[in-house]
């Protein structure tokens, strides 16, 4: 059944730094009518997404482009396979769910690292729309949940020696992906938004509904909560506020201030 209310898109892109509550979200919108799969790990990441842009170095030679492999993608979320790639079976061991390949139905990727590649994902896609996933900027720079830095920093140029330490880093990481996706909006506009996921866990059904809309779409009343059914407030929201915050740079703090995120989370 296509969600309720639905206009677009067809296919949602769920994309965040590692650790920003990824999973509750793609819950919420698998129950308002998302196909999630086809094959998820332990967290409900895409893994069709991660081994084809991430952890590419199965392939044998250069690396196609990534058009070819979002060609490949999608074959992959309708039908559940592509002649291009290999079962995951033979790639890993992390596949610790199975779903129905999406067919004709609004399908959904869920996986961290897409809002690396959203840009080219919106462009590929006419019938796309990508959203943004953030939970407080400071919270995310004291995550243990370093993943994306060692894997894109280098890329980025980003790196602890240069920022100062470990959670500065993290902290450019997130204001480059956060101002990346500022730009996106203004791109593409009514094709991408953001969720505040510290906001989402304390109004869940509010924040849900204000995100379909500026997607597109108006689930009813009813279908929000059932959406919203588990959603928990997490012990570390809110972290950065007993932290020592001398970790960042006077600029980084700085920027936090201008933005608003010192008093609290803020759109």
């Amino acid at each position: 059944m296509p969600p309720s209310g639905h206009t677009k898109p067809h296919v949602l892109v769920i994309g965040a730094l590692g650790g920003s509550g990824t999973r509750a979200v793609a819950d919420a919108f698998s129950r308002i009518g998302y196909v999630h799969g086809p094959a998820l790990n332990r967290s409900r990441d895409c893994l069709s997404f991660t081994y084809l842009f991430v952890r590419t170095g199965w392939m044998d030679g250069p690396v196609p482009s990534v058009a070819d492999r979002l060609a490949v993608l999608r074959r992959v979320a309708v039908s559940g396979t592509a002649p291009e790639a290999p079962p995951l079976d033979r790639l890993t061991d992390a596949v610790t769910e199975r779903v129905p390949p999406a067919g004709s139905q609004p399908f959904m990727i869920k996986e961290p690292n897409s809002h690396i590649f959203a840009d080219a994902i919106l462009d590929a896609w006419p019938d796309a729309s990508f959203l943004f996933v953030h939970r407080h900027p400071l919270d995310m720079a004291f995550s243990e949940n370093t993943n994306q830095l060692k894997r894109w920093g280098p890329q980025l140029g980003i790196d602890a020696a240069d920022s100062g330490s470990l959670e500065a880093a993290q902290l450019d990481l997130w204001i480059r992906a956060y101002e990346t996706q500022v730009r996106r909006r203004s791109r593409y506009p009514g094709r991408t938004g953001e969720l505040d996921y510290d906001r989402f866990v304390q109004a869940p059904e509010a924040v849900l509904s204000g995100t379909c809309s500026a997607l597109g779409f108006h689930p009813s009343a009813d279908v929000l909560a059932e959406a919203c059914v588990g959603v928990v407030i997490p012990e570390s929201v809110g972290r950065w506020r007993q932290a020592d915050l001398s970790v960042f740079r006077a600029d980084q703090i700085a920027w936090c201030a201008e933005h608003g995120w010192l008093d609290g989370p803020v759109s």
